[in-house]
């Protein structure tokens, strides 16, 4: 007679959202959350069961209402942790050093897959983190799943024009994930989830970081979080150093239509099109752009567009997110002093 074979059993993956943000964002920190549990399940081995999920939320103070709208979702553990000195703008370095120190309360181990948002502050954070856990960095990916052994993933290279698999036997392995369309699974609620709460402090140098002046106009488009271009509408090289303006209070990078670059409006290493840069910010703002299929083939499907046009029959406004019908000349610099006005009552009211 021979005897059943020896099979070890495959370990169950544990899936971790960092929910973090530059801002304490509640709906975009949920909705991370959200788009993290939707891929899980989208893509979890049907011989394995459901992956755990558990959910690590940093912000400066603690919100119970964003624990509570957690607590919807099919997350197994909430970790709320709350760092009352954690600087602004948030720095990258301080968020890795709490985190570290909470993946390993959690037993971070050999078989979890750590998911930031897909921003850079959030691949920033998964590299750092990568780095100080012995872990593998996925960089910025659209999709994970789990192998026996390993994991793998799936990430966009040369400006989003192809896409490879990348993959690790051993994790722990970190991504930003950016979520993709129509990868929703509703996943119902774990009932009886735990939630913990932790208070944190980041030990830093007041002077340790010396924040400069970003240079928006010289600023790569292809990296950039946010993304302000301009067209034939701004009429000439003036508007652009407006442009340049709002780019900059967005931590964004300038770009251009081929028309502005050809009329030495705009640098060409800044075209945004078919014959120009190819990029995926998670905002593209279009101010006097047509919207030709040229140029928005130079657009990645994920970005959210708005669009400042004077002429409501233009196109961009078929593809934008959000359509503001007016003249640049005054919507723009309204847009700026508003922005200056926020930031100026936010400082005011910490």
């Amino acid at each position: 007679m021979y005897g059943q074979p020896n099979v070890t059993p495959s370990p169950t993956p544990r899936v971790i959202a960092l929910l973090i943000a530059e801002r304490d964002d509640a709906h975009e920190l949920a909705r991370h959350a959200e788009d993290v549990l939707n891929e899980t399940f989208a893509r979890a081995p049907a011989q394995a069961g459901p992956p755990d999920v558990l959910a690590v939320c940093v912000t400066r103070r603690y919100d119970p209402q964003l624990v509570e709208s957690l607590l919807r979702l099919a997350l197994r553990t909430i970790v709320a942790v709350t760092v009352p000195d954690l600087r602004a703008p948030v720095q990258a370095a301080d968020l890795a050093s709490v985190l570290e120190r909470t993946l390993a309360a959690q037993a971070l181990g050999p078989h979890d897959f750590v998911c930031a948002p897909a921003s850079a502050l959030g691949e920033e954070v998964a590299g750092r983190l990568a780095a100080a856990c012995g872990g593998v960095a996925f960089g910025r990916i659209q999709q994970f799943g789990f192998d026996h052994p390993g994991a793998h993933a799936h990430r966009t290279v040369f400006g989003g024009r192809a896409s490879v698999r990348v993959q690790a036997r051993t994790g722990p392995w970190f991504g930003g994930l950016r979520a993709q369309p129509g990868s929703a699974n509703k996943p119902s609620a774990v009932p009886g989830a735990t939630v913990l709460r932790e208070e944190a402090s980041v030990p830093h140098d007041a002077d340790e970081i010396t924040l400069l002046p970003a240079d928006a106009g010289r600023r790569p488009v292809e990296t950039a979080r946010v993304v302000v271009s301009g067209g034939r509408g701004m009429q000439g090289a003036e508007g652009f150093a407006l442009l340049e303006q709002l780019a900059t209070r967005l931590d964004g990078a300038v770009g251009g239509s081929l028309p502005a670059v050809d009329a030495g409006w705009v640098p060409v290493t800044h075209q945004v099109g078919q014959s120009g840069k190819f990029v995926s910010p998670e905002v593209y703002v279009a101010v006097g752009i047509s919207g030709t299929p040229q140029h928005l083939a130079g657009i990645g499907s994920a970005t959210r567009i708005v669009a400042i046009n004077n002429d409501e029959d233009a196109d961009i406004f078929r593809a934008a997110d959000l359509g503001i019908v007016a003249d640049w000349h005054t919507f723009v610099p309204a847009l700026i002093a508003r922005i200056d006005a926020a930031r100026c009552a936010d400082a005011g009211s910490r």
